[in-house]
């Protein structure tokens, strides 16, 4: 049976191993930000035109 630690040790690894992460993925994450907050400034802008211009 395992023992309480060894449940712990499966459960919550050590910090040796680091994690792979694409290298890419911080900067198209970062892109689809950028690219999300843009399109919902451009609708706001043309709402206000269509309203106020």
């Amino acid at each position: 049976m395992i023992s309480d630690i060894d449940c712990m040790r499966l459960a919550m690894p050590s910090g040796r191993h680091e994690p792979q992460r694409d290298p890419g993925l911080k900067r198209k994450a970062w892109l689809a930000v950028f690219l999300g907050s843009t399109l919902f400034w451009v609708v706001v802008a043309l709402l206000v035109w269509k309203y106020w211009g």
